[in-house]
């Protein structure tokens, strides 16, 4: 028998029976228990006379109200599931200890796909004091899209993307209006957001998985330019036989029946914009193959994306080009804005590298993450990863070298000097503001509270934060 851990919460009644009735009956089902994860309400004394186990390891939570369902799923998900989420070993969650919202809770998380893949839940009973104690599987797993993005995810760890049901409150608003959007079939989606910030992986992740699991095309306009471009995108007629091989039938052919993803969309060159234009104007997508006078058709959802602000990005492109690809519009924000996230952003990106042992986390590490600007977002936490495994030996991390591998991150370009946007005065200015009104809301909580702490109207935080670019003055 393989080892495997046992998670579950200290039952305030009769704990050390209902530990020890459920590892017995582990047991009797072909499970052998090495490590037990108990939970315990901060506060309450961890029961006395647990079963002689070789590995009870208690974790504490700060839950005052354990029939409050909202606080107990946060407190879980930000605190227990990074904790969990590397075991490698087989995991069992007996969800009987605990509060009825405790149960539900447990079930929430296991529906939407949270824990380790391959985790099984457990009910146990005792129905006579003095009879052996049972133990039965909880067969209920409904798939949810979030289930099945979770479960595809964990087939690629080497794929950093985002978990859909993100902590920070500006994440979720944004990949929550994305799920709504990618779901209207047939408009154009555009994703805005700096380098870095994963537009690529939540494209070929979350968008892929809520139209269907459909397969994306990529196109990146920073690659080819003008006939290149045109080519590669609608095709073109052999030469010499007047008809397009298989291997000339352009991307537009090979995203019938899934996503063209358009990355760069400011690199693409205004003459294939325009010659793109009565493509997008049907449902069924057409064109002609470069060469060639017969119309070709297909069906594809367009998905664009550009590192520049929306105003910017307007001015760029051509003016109709830019309305139709802009009905449905998502900013990602960067890591800097969502520092609730950067844990799991860390593990994961820990994960992609293929590097060996649980991501390094301490509190100088964290302290140092919260308060870099982040400029390149992922591709920071990429090279931060690096340097740490270039000095890290086996074992444990010191901290000297801790130290060392923090000073190096930063010298090579995690928190530049002088980072307040781009363009004019004015424009940098209302990047600021922006920034500050959603740091100060998910710094406090609140708008409310917010305003409360910059001492300012709630109003004004709120029209701060809704982004409207200003124009340059005259």
């Amino acid at each position: 028998m393989s080892s495997e851990t046992l998670l579950c919460w200290a039952s305030v009644n009769h704990g050390p029976q209902v530990l020890s009735g459920a590892l017995e009956a582990l047991a009797g089902h072909g499970h052998s228990i090495e490590r037990v994860l108990l939970l315990v309400q901060e506060g309450r004394e961890v029961p006395e006379d647990l079963p002689q186990h070789p590995r009870i390891e208690t974790i504490a939570f700060a839950v005052a109200d354990p029939t409050d369902h909202a606080t107990l799923y946060k407190i879980l998900r930000e605190e227990l599931l990074p904790q969990i989420s590397a075991l490698e070993e087989p995991l069992h969650v007996n969800i009987s200890p605990g509060t009825p919202a405790m149960h539900a809770v447990w079930l929430v998380l296991a529906t939407g796909g949270a824990f380790p893949p391959g985790t099984r839940l457990w009910s146990s009973q005792r129905p006579d004091p003095e009879g052996p104690a049972r133990i039965a599987p909880v067969e209920f797993a409904p798939t949810t899209w979030l289930s099945a993005l979770r479960a595809d995810l964990a087939q690629t760890p080497q794929r950093a993307a985002y978990d859909p049901e993100a902590l920070s409150a500006v994440r979720r608003a944004a990949l929550d209006r994305l799920a709504r959007y990618a779901r209207v079939p047939g408009v154009p989606l555009l994703i805005l957001g700096e380098r870095g910030v994963g537009k690529t992986r939540v494209v070929e992740s979350l968008v892929a998985k809520l139209k269907g699991d459909r397969h994306v095309v990529t196109f990146s306009c920073g690659h080819l330019k003008g006939e290149g471009a045109e080519a590669l995108l609608f095709g073109h007629a052999d030469r010499l036989q007047h008809k397009a091989s298989a291997a000339d039938k352009g991307l537009l052919h090979k995203a019938d029946g899934g996503i063209l993803f358009v990355d760069e969309v400011q690199d693409l060159p205004r003459d294939t914009q325009r010659l793109l234009l009565p493509v997008l104007q049907g449902r069924v997508r057409r064109w002609r193959r470069l060469g060639e006078t017969e119309q070709q058709g297909a069906k594809f959802d367009l998905v664009c994306a550009s590192n520049l602000p929306l105003a910017e990005l307007e001015k760029t492109l051509d003016p109709d080009f830019f309305d139709r690809i802009a009905h449905l519009q998502v900013e990602l924000p960067p890591l800097r804005d969502c520092p609730a996230d950067l844990r799991d952003d860390w593990s994961r990106v820990w994960r992609e590298t293929g590097f060996p042992g649980e991501p390094p986390w301490s509190p100088t590490l964290e302290r140092a993450l919260m308060e870099a600007r982040l400029p390149r977002n992922i591709r920071d936490l990429q090279r931060l990863a690096a340097i740490i495994v270039s000095t890290r030996p086996d074992g444990p991390w010191p901290v000297s070298l801790q130290r060392q591998a923090l000073e190096e991150w930063r010298a090579t370009g995690a928190s530049p000097p002088g980072d307040f946007g781009t363009g004019t005065r004015k424009q940098r200015l209302h990047w600021f503001q922006r920034r500050l009104a959603l740091w100060a809301k998910e710094r406090y909580g609140t708008w409310q509270a917010a305003a409360s702490e910059l001492a300012c109207d709630e109003s004004t935080l709120r029209v701060d934060a809704k982004g409207e670019f200003p124009t340059e003055s005259k």
